[in-house]
This record gives C-alpha cells, structure tokens and sequence, in this order.
C-alpha cells in the first residue's frame, strides 16, 4: 500500500511539474486510467488522450532451453501508453497547439520513466496540417516510426464460407469439412482462456506485444457486435486451435488473428494485399527501454541520436552492450575537426525514431556483425482493436 502512495504522490508531482512548464492541463481519469492533456487557445480546446497499456518484452537473451517452447515467463511486463486522439473543437487547430500537447505528453513519459510510446492507426480525430503531407509525416517529425505493418486478410471461403460465418454469429456451432473441426462465436464466459491462448502463442513468435485480458476481449467484442462483427474460434474436439475478429459480416473483414500453428491459420484465412504500416512508436526513457536490449558477448558501439523533444536522449553516446542488457553513455563532441578522436567517431548516426524502429526489428541500421548480434525487443505485435 505504502508502495502505491508512493507512486500516485510521484504521478502528482510530475503532473504537476508539466503543467506548470508546458502551461497545459493535465488530469488522470481514475475511470479509465487515461491520462488527458488539453489547452485553450483563442477559445478553442484542443485535447491529446494516453492509454495506458501493459506490454511483454521478451527476456534477453531470448530462452535457448531444449525442449521448452517460449512462455509468458520469458517476457518482462513494462508499461507503455498510445496516444489515441488529438482533437480540437470544430476541426481548429494549429501546429503550434498540437506540439505543447505531444511534447508534454513525452515529457511527462519520459519523467514516468515509461520505456516507449506508440500510436496506433494514426487516429481519425487526429487534425490535418498543411504543413506536413501526412498524418504520418506530422507524429513522424516528433520523433516516431512505424515499428508494425497489419497483414491483410480474408476467408478462405474454401474453408469457412460467409454462410458458416452468419451461423456461428447466430449461436450455432459449425462444423467444417476438415474432419473434427468447427467454429463457433467466442462466449463471454471463454475471454479469460482466449487471452491465455493469445498470450502464450504471441510470446513464441513476438518480443513486443500488448498483453490481452478477458477485459480486454470482452471490449473487442462489444465493439465488433456495434459494427455486426464478432470474436470466432476454431475448434479441433473442442480444444481451441485459433481465433480471429470479424468486424462485419464480409469475408475481408478480418483483423485481430492468432492461430497455434502458421499451417493451421492458412487453412482458414488468406494474406491479401500484402501488409500495411499500422503502428508508430518511439522511445521516451532510453534508459528503460536499453534495459530489455542485450547482446552476444560485450559490444561497444558509439552512436550519434538526433532527438528533437528529449534532450537526454540527443547526442552522441558510447552503448554498452552485454548478456544481461545495455546502456547508453554520452559522451562530450568535439568542437573542431582537430579535436576528433577516431575512438569517438560515430559508427552510426541516427534519429531517435529510426533508432526506435531498429530495436523493434522493423529496420536495420547497419549490416555488419556487431549489430547482427544484439538481441533486440522485436518482432512487435500490436493489432489492437480499440
């Protein structure tokens, strides 16, 4: 209990602290644990919302135990939040209102010391700028990069046809013509088993992925049920082999999908259209965040960050790299040409989001085998419906 006070005192004061330097609002809503930030200007209220989300980060070095699958026992649990709306009153806005809002969203993350970021499915209430060709391009100038492409999928209705959808959503347990194999709508009394499923599964394939909940399915649902969708589960004598959402009746209407087998999955569902990028993120608290990145044996790298709103995470630094994780020390730059050390010289530079992207194994920074052998915290998974 001590240990709770402790932290909601240290919330308080950090919420404090940006409001005060940022001139912005900031309030915790206990309901739902978003943390809102919203400012005035001209009249007009803008707003930037935080969900929090608990993530898995896989343990490096990754389990090399024989005989044993990755379990939920080789991820650490880390804190991160998305940012799930940036939204102003009547569509007006300016980019100078849309900056204090992020920046103290980052600030106020960074000093929570919560590792990453992310923004899913650049939101729809998002407001547009002239001044960026993209919503993309506009997070992307704040330090972000896409770490996730969603794969596009359809039934195969060779398989499970539109007609089978509409029973299972009725109630009605199908059977398919793939001996001992039905599909049926997830109940509401499953969620909890379905998330033990998704989680255990996501953990053998993926280094990053938000954790799933029974709660957390039992809002899925709810939302795909508004939109005549719903969960599916595929059974093999009774024991669940996959699941997938619908979020309506059509046959490309696929989302959420995770199967215990790749083999199994495309017995029912078809790749369409190649992928599409779906999740941005960037580091906040680099020391946290280098806490979950280890390497083969010791590595020393020094490497130049650009980081345009965090300053401790601009400059140039010497990462220290071994089997128990990494760090970043900086390390001063010199002023002058005669003054530079090839020791000091970077092996590379970067931004903080393409940083970001590399330690989620969705870009590679440099080919060579020092960098081939960091353990880093991806492939992520993140395709959250809300």
């Amino acid at each position: 209990m001590d240990q709770i006070i402790g932290e909601r005192e240290t919330e308080r004061t950090i919420i404090d602290r940006i409001k005060t330097e940022y001139d912005i609002v900031v309030r915790h809503e206990e309901s739902d644990n978003r943390i809102v930030f919203s400012m005035q200007n001209d009249g007009i209220q803008s707003m930037l919302e935080l969900v929090p989300r608990v993530a898995a980060m896989r343990r490096n070095p990754p389990n090399v135990s024989a005989g044993r699958l990755s379990s939920m026992a080789d991820i650490a649990r880390v804190e991160t939040n998305r940012i799930s709306a940036v939204s102003t009153e009547g569509g007006y806005h300016t980019d100078g209102v849309v900056r204090k809002l992020i920046s103290g969203a980052l600030a106020y993350q960074n000093q929570m010391r919560v590792p990453v970021c992310l923004v899913k499915d650049i939101p729809e209430s998002f407001p547009e700028s002239d001044n960026f060709a993209s919503k993309a391009d506009f997070f992307e100038n704040f330090g972000f990069q896409y770490i996730y492409d969603r794969p596009h999928y359809v039934l195969n209705t060779e398989t499970i046809s539109a007609e089978m959808l509409g029973r299972a959503a009725g109630g009605e347990t199908v059977s398919l013509d793939i001996p001992n194999m039905t599909l049926q709508a997830v109940a509401r009394e499953d969620m909890l088993s379905l998330a033990h499923f998704a989680n255990a599964r996501l953990c053998r394939q993926y280094g990053f992925f938000t954790i799933r909940s029974a709660s957390y399915y039992e809002h899925v649902q709810k939302i795909l049920l508004d939109s005549g969708g719903n969960l599916f589960q595929v059974m093999e004598n009774g024991i669940r082999k996959g699941f997938f959402a619908c979020t309506n009746a059509a046959a490309d209407s696929i989302r959420e999908v995770v199967f215990d087998q790749d083999f199994d999955k495309e017995c029912y569902l078809l790749t369409e259209k190649g992928e599409s990028p779906a999740v941005m993120a960037r580091i906040v608290n680099m020391p946290e965040m280098l806490r979950h990145v280890a390497g083969d044996g010791r590595i020393t790298i020094a490497i130049r960050l650009r980081d345009p709103m965090i300053a401790e995470n601009d400059g140039l630094f010497i990462w220290y790299i071994d089997e128990r994780g990494s760090r970043m020390e900086r390390v001063e730059e010199p002023v002058s040409d005669q003054e530079k050390d090839s020791s000091m010289r970077p092996e590379v530079t970067t931004t903080i989001g393409e940083f970001t992207a590399f330690i989620f194994e969705y870009m590679k920074l440099k080919q060579n085998a020092k960098f081939d052998s960091i353990y880093l915290a991806g492939p992520a998974f993140i395709n959250e419906m809300y």
